[in-house]
C-alpha cells in the first residue's frame, strides 16, 4: 500500500517533491508503481517524453525486483522511492534478492536473442533513463536511476 500520500477531495496528492512506496512483491504492484510515478511525472511538470521514459524504467525495474529479486514472494517487500531535486529525478527500487551482474545479461539486441521472451528489462531501463547504477545492500538489490530535466519542464510546486 501507498505511503506518505494525502488525498483531498477524492484526490491522489503527494507531499512536497517525494514519493515513497513500499510494495508487496506482485506483478499487480508493477501497475500500481507505474501509475503513480506517471502521476507524479505530470505533478512536476516532466513532458509526455519525460513521463514515458520514467514509466518505462520504473515499471522494468519494478518488475524485474518482484520477479527476479524476489522471485514473485508477496510476502518481501519492492521500495520505491522518487525524488525531485534541482535539475532531476532521482529514483530507486530496492529489491530483498541476492543481485544480478548486469554483464552476465545476454545482450538484447543480438540477433540470436531477438525472439526471446525476457531479457529486455534492463536494457530499457539503461535506454531511458539518464544514469543508471547498481548497488548490492545488505537487504537486497537497489537500483537508482537519474533522469535530468529541462528547467522548462520543471514545476516546483506540487499541489
Amino acid at each position: 500500500m501507498p505511503s506518505k500520500r494525502l488525498r483531498r477531495a477524492g484526490k491522489l496528492m503527494f507531499p512536497a517533491e517525494r514519493l515513497a512506496l513500499t510494495l508487496d512483491s506482485t506483478l499487480r504492484n508493477v501497475d500500481l508503481a507505474e501509475r503513480l510515478i506517471r502521476r507524479f511525472c505530470k505533478k512536476v511538470g516532466c513532458n509526455e517524453r519525460q513521463e514515458n521514459e520514467i514509466g518505462v524504467a520504473v515499471r522494468e525495474s519494478v518488475a524485474n525486483a518482484v520477479l527476479h529479486g524476489n522471485g514473485s514472494d508477496a510476502a518481501k517487500k519492492v521500495v520505491l522511492a522518487v525524488e525531485l531535486r534541482n535539475s532531476h529525478l532521482a529514483i530507486s527500487v530496492q529489491d530483498e534478492g541476492k543481485g544480478f551482474d548486469p554483464d552476465s545479461l545476454p545482450d538484447p539486441i543480438d540477433p540470436r536473442n531477438l525472439l526471446r521472451e525476457g531479457g529486455r528489462g534492463f536494457f530499457l531501463v539503461k535506454a531511458s533513463m539518464d544514469e543508471v547504477a547498481l548497488r548490492l545492500a545488505s537487504s537486497g538489490l537497489e537500483i537508482t536511476m537519474v533522469k535530468y530535466l529541462s528547467k522548462t519542464a520543471l514545476r516546483r510546486t506540487i499541489e
